[in-house]
């Protein structure tokens, strides 16, 4: 078989079709007694042929069994030596997490060979990942980074050089890749970054809520926009925040921290205020709770006209 015609097999990952039909094949193969004809002679598929063998390896890691996947490729390597096999078994190495040592050597002599291959250098970035050994992923990302502007490329070596305690190439990395896809994930990881790493929560405010007013936005955004809230103090942001996420989720913690702010507003005197946070949320779920339920109550009958009345009341 050519090796065009190999590359186009391995790469295919659109085998519904001929992978259910290979499945059938191995099923034969493997219960050739559940196939017996009417003279009682079993059926027999003997995986011989360099297309079947691929064809197994393939199925094996459809059906998410690593181990057997990789020891076809194994197998088909040995056989001719074609790259092509060996790139896929180092590959089926990293999702199992086994036999790294061998997977290194083979990685390292194909980047001796062609420092220039990007599929070589992408699994080494992933494997230097794997092994914490960040300096080597930095390396190995700038490497790649000269060569691919693939979107998975850039984000994975943002992760290299973030590990590797250079968290501003990381950024101007996410910024880039961000600018021209607009993807909110990496919106997330940005401000992730800014808050966690920098400190600089209220950038990181900034740009989820730039992102959030103009694209359609998932929990996770707002979820981490009150974890901001909370981690600067903004109590209009947290009932907000905390309002949208009870409407999408119906989860109560939500309410029960628009409650504990609309108490915290009491507690200071300001009645009006208090009573305004808590409007117009469901109050048979807060009254369901003895401590959101007295608090609930309390805040409903004190009179902000009356000056100190929150205070005379909840003593």
């Amino acid at each position: 078989m050519s090796r065009n015609r190999i590359v186009t097999v391995i790469l295919s990952f659109l085998l519904v079709i001929t992978l259910s039909f290979i499945g059938l094949k191995l099923w034969i193969y493997t219960h050739p007694q559940d196939f017996n004809g009417a003279d009682n002679r079993p059926l027999s598929l003997q995986i011989s042929t360099e297309d079947d063998l691929i064809m197994q390896g393939l199925w094996y890691e459809e059906q998410k069994d690593h181990a057997n996947s990789y020891k076809v490729f194994s197998k088909l390597y040995e056989t001719n030596h074609a790259k092509v096999y060996l790139l896929k078994k180092i590959h089926l190495s990293l999702l199992m997490n086994k036999y790294l040592d061998l997977a290194k050597k083979e990685l390292d002599l194909l980047y001796a060979n062609d420092p220039s291959d990007i599929e070589v250098l992408r699994l080494r970035l992933t494997l230097y990942l794997m092994q914490k050994d960040y300096e080597n992923a930095k390396n190995n990302a700038a490497s790649l980074l000269e060569l691919s502007q693939d979107p998975v490329d850039r984000e994975i070596s943002s992760d290299a050089f973030l590990y590797a305690n250079d968290p501003n190439k990381a950024l101007a990395i996410l910024k880039e890749l961000y600018d021209e896809s607009l993807r909110e994930d990496v919106a997330m990881r940005i401000a992730i970054i800014l808050s966690d790493m920098y400190g600089e929560h209220q950038q990181a405010i900034s740009i989820l809520l730039e992102h959030g007013s103009k694209y359609a936005s998932q929990d996770t955004l707002h979820k981490k926009l009150l974890d901001l809230y909370v981690k600067t103090n903004n109590t209009d942001g947290i009932v907000q925040t905390s309002k949208l996420l009870y409407n999408k989720t119906r989860d109560d913690k939500y309410l029960d921290n628009i409650v504990t702010i609309a108490w915290q507003s009491y507690e200071d005197g300001e009645c009006a205020k208090a009573q305004e946070i808590i409007k117009n949320i469901p109050n048979a779920k807060v009254l369901s709770k003895p401590d959101s339920k007295a608090h609930w109550l309390k805040i409903q009958k004190c009179d902000h006209q009356i000056p100190g009345s929150t205070t005379q009341v909840h003593k």
